[in-house]
């Protein structure tokens, strides 16, 4: 199967894309008294501090400012839109109005033009051609899968005394991701994977700020090891194309089987770019769930409480047998509400940056055309005024079947909204569901509570050393 001699890395923005408009400068801007901010003289300043804990940044200018402000980095105008409302407005209401912003285009080295990255016109059409897989008449066959795949893996568990839940995680999700919508085992990769990821998830978030991609091609060692990444997992996903193709195999009911059928409408390069798509955010925004998730619980062990009877009260689990979506569904109160809590303080995309194209009104302020716009979950999920102890980590919300029907559209949107919201939803948090149960039934972790370390995911720090013991 022929692929395009260009990687990701070096590829240019397509030109089917609208264009993107010309930034706006600190010297340019006169100011709007509907979003106050820091003095721009401060710009400088400001962008190293945004860059050494953005998350951090971001949610010190929101109590500081108000759910609406405008800041400088690297002397460009930036805006944050922290409301619900706002929310709503940029990803799905006048979605139209932005396209992706920084963050996305250091993205695209890695990912190519898949769907996390693209933009229409491809994006809609690709978006189509790949929901068949993630249709709720597939769930079923993907639960067994993932239930045969969770025994196998943490079946390891029980001869040793401690995991590093982190590294256990990633491959795990790996995994499930591998035979559900590529038909194949990832162990060969697991460790190549890894290392990549690694290196590639910390450089998009690292340099993302306009204008450091003019060291792309300045053989600066931090920037080299980027490129050296990201062609590391193009090759990846092009032996995993090959491999399949080779086997001989005309399944067309995992993804990488319909998309192999639609040549004729897509091209070989974006079929590859698909597949580095999902490798990113079909098992990296996962696993780093699993791991907080699991590290919530070991600080909590009242929840861990209700998470090990609810394990233990499941039909299923008692019947040593698979579940279905349904019944997965129906007997995860508790493990939904850790998940959805979990998400809310460690959201996996944590933040949602767009530039407008045109001049708008968002939330009743002024969008100049140019500006880069941010949106972010860590923030918005902290609003006191819908999550009350904003930084409590209080599954035991979520169990109240009024309170996220209370909830303004944009307060919780760890999926993303609009027709960038994730496609695989659903199957994502079948697996989550999946995974707290079957480990909470058989083992009891117990580790340190991880430092965060946002990248492009909002990741875990290290290894998350645990203690593990049998239940």
């Amino acid at each position: 199967m022929a692929f395009a001699t260009s990687k990701p890395y070096l590829a240019p923005r397509p030109n089917e894309y609208a264009q993107i408009p010309d930034p706006i400068f600190r010297k340019n801007w006169f100011g709007d008294i509907n979003l106050p901010g820091p003095n721009p003289k401060f710009s400088d300043l400001i962008t190293a501090t945004f860059m050494i804990n953005t998350p951090k940044f971001l949610l010190g200018m929101q109590r500081k400012f108000g759910d609406n402000c405008s800041f400088f980095l690297s002397r460009r105008l930036f805006i944050g839109l922290f409301s619900p409302s706002a929310v709503h407005e940029v990803t799905v209401a006048q979605q139209h109005n932005f396209v992706k912003g920084v963050g996305f285009a250091r993205m695209r080295k890695v990912l190519g033009e898949g769907l996390l990255t693209n933009e229409e016109p491809i994006h809609l059409a690709h978006r189509r051609m790949m929901q068949p897989p993630f249709h709720h008449g597939n769930l079923d066959s993907y639960v067994a899968i993932m239930h045969n795949l969770v025994s196998e893996h943490t079946k390891d568990w029980e001869s040793k005394k401690s995991i590093e839940l982190a590294p256990e995680m990633m491959a795990l999700t790996l995994e499930i991701v591998s035979r559900c919508l590529f038909g194949l085992d990832s162990h060969k990769y697991t460790q190549a994977i890894a290392e990549s990821m690694e290196v590639a998830i910390d450089r998009i978030e690292r340099t993302m700020l306009p204008g450091l991609d003019r060291f792309d091609k300045s053989g600066i060692k931090y920037f080299k090891e980027f490129e050296v990444a990201s062609n590391r997992l193009v090759e990846i996903a092009e032996a995993i194309i090959n491999k399949r193709m080779q086997s001989g195999e005309k399944k067309d009911d995992d993804l990488l089987g319909i998309l192999l059928q639609m040549r004729d409408q897509i091209s070989t390069d974006h079929i590859r770019d698909e597949v580095l798509t999902l490798i990113l955010s079909g098992h990296e925004t996962t696993a780093n769930v699993m791991s907080w998730a699991f590290s919530y619980l070991a600080k909590n062990p009242q929840v861990q409480k209700q998470l090990e009877d609810e394990a233990d009260n499941a039909l299923w689990i008692k019947e040593n047998r698979t579940p279905t979506y349904q019944e997965l569904e129906e007997s995860s109160k508790i493990a939904s509400a850790v998940l959805q809590e979990t998400m809310r303080l460690a959201p996996p995309v944590w933040v949602a940056p767009r530039i407008a194209t045109t001049d708008c009104i968002i939330d009743g302020v002024k969008i100049p055309k140019g500006a880069h716009v941010l949106v972010s979950q860590y923030v918005t999920h902290r609003n006191p005024r819908y999550f009350p102890e904003p930084e409590k980590w209080r599954p035991d919300r979520w169990l109240d079947s009024e309170f996220e029907k209370s909830l303004p559209r944009g307060a919780y949107f760890p999926f993303g909204g609009g027709s960038r919201k994730c496609l695989g939803e659903y199957f994502a948090i079948a697996e989550a569901r999946l995974i707290l149960l079957m480990v909470a039934k058989n083992f009891r972790l117990k580790g340190d509570f991880p430092k965060a370390q946002p990248r492009a995911t909002y990741r875990p720090k290290g290894g998350v050393k645990n203690k593990v013991s049998l239940r």
